[in-house]
């Protein structure tokens, strides 16, 4: 039984995947949008030894974690800062992911590689729209914030985050903006520990399901948890503006590879 592909050589997907997954640890600690790094050879590995899509969707989220729990490391000084006030947020965030891993688990293979191309594309829109349409949403809010509201809507969001997780934190970031929440601390705050969150619990979930390729993920988890860290320590040293250019581009490209596989 093969590995990999055929059309792919061992050594390079090997190589692929160790690079997708460090800089997808370095994206989701700064821009978001890791996924579009570390899914597609992912997908193209579990596919040529008969795992499922739904199963590297797991593994994806699983091995993606510790890149998120080594943001909040980086962000402890504002995670502090604003300490139990987050509380109601982490919990609906749990609460959502859970139920987004739940629908995962019950979407059949097939279904979810038919998805697949089409949530690949919702995330690279929800990603070049979520700056404008934040600061937009900003101004709506005329100073006012709705905390009622911000709870509610990263239920709704981490549901999506549970199923997916590529562009949530997109998601959440137009989400404070209506919200009214504009101080950047807070928003890295609540960034790093909904996501740490939202995706913390579909793991442990995907992992007492057994839909866990290992082999995979555990070189996965390693990568992007040094890459999360080290994107969360030099973040300010780094052009968001080009960062976010970078990310909408292989965003849609990896829409546009998951396309023409059909």
């Amino acid at each position: 039984m093969l590995l990999f592909d055929a059309q792919v050589p061992h050594g390079t997907l090997t190589a692929w995947l160790s690079f997708g997954s460090f800089f997808a640890g370095v994206l989701n600690s700064i821009a978001g949008g890791g996924s579009f790094l570390s899914l597609p050879p992912l997908i193209t590995g579990t596919a040529a030894i008969g795992v499922g899509a739904v199963t590297a969707q797991a593994t994806n989220t699983v091995a993606l974690w510790p890149g998120q729990l080594t943001s909040m490391i980086a962000f402890r000084e504002q995670l502090r800062r604003f300490g139990w006030s987050l509380l109601p947020l982490a919990i609906a965030s749990g609460v959502g992911g859970e139920i987004g891993a739940w629908l995962l688990l019950r979407t059949g293979n097939h279904r979810f590689r038919q998805m697949l191309p089409w949530l690949l594309l919702f995330a690279a829109v929800m990603f070049v729209l979520s700056f404008p349409l934040g600061r937009w949403l900003a101004t709506l809010s005329e100073g006012r914030r709705y905390n009622t509201g911000l709870i509610f809507g990263m239920l709704v969001v981490s549901i999506y985050v549970g199923y997916f997780a590529a562009g949530g934190g997109f998601l959440v970031m137009a989400l404070l903006g209506i919200c009214g929440v504009h101080d950047i601390h807070e928003m890295n705050a609540i960034k790093v520990l909904t996501a740490a969150v939202s995706i913390g619990i579909p793991a442990i979930t995907f992992m007492l399901a057994g839909k866990v390729y290992w082999p995979f993920c555990l070189l996965m988890a390693v990568l992007a948890g040094a890459g999360g860290y080290l994107g969360a320590h030099f973040s300010c040293r780094i052009n968001q503006r080009a960062m976010r250019r970078a990310v909408a581009l292989i965003g849609f490209a990896t829409a546009g590879y998951f396309f023409v596989l059909g």
